[in-house]
């Protein structure tokens, strides 16, 4: 009898180690998985940066992207322009740098030269995808003039216009998405206005960085009114 307890003592004492060493497994696992989760959130959330980019960023430290070209760094080292598209979207994005570090990041959009409710229809999609993410915007504007799309008076060229601006504040980070069109009506062969009239330019920036380091530069000394004029 008493090796019958003593056996079933020793059984009992063995698996109660097993399950101690299982729950301690477990919850060390538990623990490592939570602080991979946090150091993931903590490293893209917009507090931390922009796509894993760390605001305060110098530019020696170059961003990059996938599916983007190399970053293209400008004369005097205040930009890094990237190439390449955003979902549905052809894009240059450039990241600005001030004293500070990294604190903007502005998206250029390709628009349609002629097509005005083209563009307008890309804002609206821009717009609602950003909402699902950040909320709904707290400042809208939306302008619409000139003559429509039938306009057909080619001895009266004329230009429809749309100004359309959005802006969310998801602290410490400003976002501004912005279309400035403009398109001859009616279209002719030959454009009256030459270059580049409409833009699109989706915008993150932080304003904690966007301050100079080197204080206020010094105040210009005009001439006299005398001596200019």
């Amino acid at each position: 009898m008493k090796r019958i307890i003593l056996t079933l003592f020793i059984f009992s004492f063995i698996y109660a180690q097993e399950e101690n060493v299982d729950i301690t497994a477990d919850t060390s696992a538990a623990i490592d998985s939570t602080d991979l989760n946090v150091e993931s959130i903590d490293n893209s959330g917009l507090d931390f940066g922009y796509k894993d980019y760390k605001w305060g960023s110098a530019i020696s430290n170059l961003p990059s992207m996938e599916n983007f070209s190399a970053a293209q760094v400008n004369s005097d080292q205040s930009s890094a322009l990237l190439t390449g598209t955003l979902g549905l979207d052809s894009v240059d994005v450039n990241y600005v740098f001030s004293d500070s570090g990294f604190w903007k990041v502005e998206i250029d959009f390709a628009l349609s030269a002629d097509e005005m409710d083209d563009n307008i229809n890309t804002f609206l999609r821009l717009e609602k995808n950003i909402s699902e993410i950040y909320g709904n915007p707290y400042s809208t504007v939306q302008t619409l003039n000139g003559p429509s799309n039938s306009y057909n008076n080619f001895l009266n060229i004329k230009y429809s216009r749309s100004f359309y601006r959005s802006s969310w504040n998801v602290s410490p980070v400003k976002i501004l998405l912005i279309l400035n069109s403009l398109v001859q009506q009616p279209q002719t062969d030959n454009s009256i206005l030459e270059g580049k009239l409409s833009f699109m330019k989706l915008v993150y920036y932080n304003p904690d960085y966007m301050i100079s380091t080197n204080g206020q530069s010094q105040e210009q000394v005009l001439p006299s009114i005398y001596d200019i004029y």
